[in-house]
């Protein structure tokens, strides 16, 4: 059985992947319930643990079966045909093989693929993060036998890992919360449906997730510091290869996280009050002055391209041709102070839209109804907010302050940059877990049910 797509060509679809997928979930499934066993009783949190992997599973399968047999174009499908020509040039010559996974997206490179392989489309092959990708997914499908849907489940099983990764490094503060977080960070749908297929985003976000688990290393001081920042520095290239602007977020608020935790150890009140402003004002001229001089690893994100770029999407998306699936955050000049008059509409943009009534379709229509709860929660812990207990609890915690931040400067970032909720939702998808957590512990802290001098800590100023 093959599957025609409006991309390239044909996906296969045959009998033995049925048994194969089922086999998968079922070793899934031992496995998965005797690592419970052998931890629930130190860790109630493990209890998630099988219906966290399912649902992710779960969500991979979705997403394939919405975007093969509905859709049947999109950047999954085109990545498939892509990395399925790699795979071929690997069966049929390895030296040529090896040659283009070294080499650059060039013509030249592109001649070693034949009809017998068939060739990557080369408006993917020719742009180095889409070329990336396409080598990542290479693995998964040599694993699967060339199969879309099992290299799809292989993907949500591989993701799954930097997910539960993520949802540890909040326990480490929080493990009386492991009920909330899991719902935060476990089960969120857009995550789970964005962040398990063949996508840039499955992968964008997994790096995310051991770029923080690393950082949190680093913070608390946990094993080999050079190991720690060898592996953080990996994370980062593979955010780097893929959506560097991610980095433009990441790196300033994780220095921000590094610093804050640093001071709080500071006993001298008027030493904390002086160093606090005097180190906020360093991270944003640092990373100011690094951003400029770097900007062509951050694509349109840079910080020299960014205004340009989304000032002709702005434009763009006015067009009849998005018919309606597009948002305007009204007219802006395309310089610094323009972009921070847009900083409330495209950050709400960025966070909570779209919004249920701006959906089109049902996939936009699930995405709007997690907007509406998400928003709901915002607005309920800013209503019930009792800022000495949050001044209190960040000062306890800076991955609370870590997670805003990112959140916040995310959001606005790319709500100012995207004009388009297809591409919005899937972008959005980082700093979705981080921005739900942080809330639902505002929320728990204005409810008392936190504590917030861990290890005897005292407030910041």
């Amino acid at each position: 059985m093959f599957i025609h797509t409006y991309t390239q060509g044909l996906i296969p679809i045959e009998a033995w992947e049925f048994p194969v997928f089922v086999l998968i979930l079922f070793v899934t499934f031992l496995w998965a319930r005797n690592r419970v066993k052998d931890h629930i009783a130190l860790q109630p949190e493990m209890k998630y643990f099988l219906p966290a992997i399912f649902a992710k599973i779960g969500g991979g399968f979705l997403f394939a079966c919405i975007y093969i047999f509905y859709y049947r174009q999109g950047d999954t499908t085109c990545f498939y045909e892509c990395s399925l020509a790699f795979c071929k040039l690997f069966h049929t010559d390895v030296g040529a093989f090896f040659t283009v996974l070294a080499g650059d997206g060039t013509e030249e490179m592109k001649s070693y693929f034949t009809a017998e392989t068939g060739e990557p489309m080369m408006f993917m092959f020719g742009e180095g993060s889409t070329r990336f990708v396409m080598k990542l997914l290479i693995p998964f499908l040599l694993l699967s036998g060339h199969s879309y849907f099992i290299a799809t489940t292989l993907i949500s099983l591989f993701t799954f890992g930097a997910l539960w990764t993520l949802y540890r490094v909040f326990l480490y503060y929080f493990p009386q919360q492991y009920q909330r977080l899991a719902w935060t960070i476990l089960f969120v749908p857009s995550v789970i449906f964005w962040g398990s297929g063949m996508l840039k985003d499955s992968f964008t976000l997994s790096a995310t997730c051991y770029f923080i688990f690393f950082t949190h290393r680093l913070v608390i001081g946990s094993g080999a510091k050079l190991i720690n920042l060898i592996l953080l520095l990996v994370s980062a290239y593979f955010i780097l290869s893929i959506k560097a602007y991610i980095l433009l977020i990441l790196l300033p608020s994780s220095l921000v996280w590094l610093f804050y935790a640093r001071i709080g150890k500071i006993h001298n009140p008027l030493l904390r009050t002086i160093m606090i402003p005097a180190i906020y004002a360093t991270i944003i001229l640092g990373s100011y002055l690094v951003f400029v001089n770097t900007g062509d690893y951050f694509g349109k994100f840079s910080i020299d391209r960014a205004l340009k770029t989304a000032s002709i999407t702005q434009n763009d998306l006015k067009q009849e041709y998005y018919q309606g699936n597009s948002f305007d955050i009204g007219e802006w000049e395309p310089n610094l102070s323009g972009a921070l008059g847009k900083f409330v509409p495209a950050t709400i943009a960025g966070l909570y839209r779209p919004w249920i009534f701006e959906s089109k379709n049902v996939v936009m229509l699930f995405s709007g109804l997690e907007n509406l709860v998400i928003f709901a929660l915002t607005c309920y812990a800013l209503f019930r907010l009792k800022w000495k207990r949050f001044r209190l609890l960040i000062a306890a915690y800076p991955i609370v302050l870590y997670s805003l931040l990112f959140a916040l400067l995310f959001g606005f970032m790319i709500g100012l940059s995207t004009s388009n909720f297809g591409a919005l939702v899937r972008f959005k998808i980082p700093l979705i877990p981080l921005y739900l957590s942080a809330i639902v512990l505002i929320i728990e802290s204005n409810k008392n049910r936190l504590a917030l001098y861990p290890s005897g800590q005292q407030p910041l100023p």
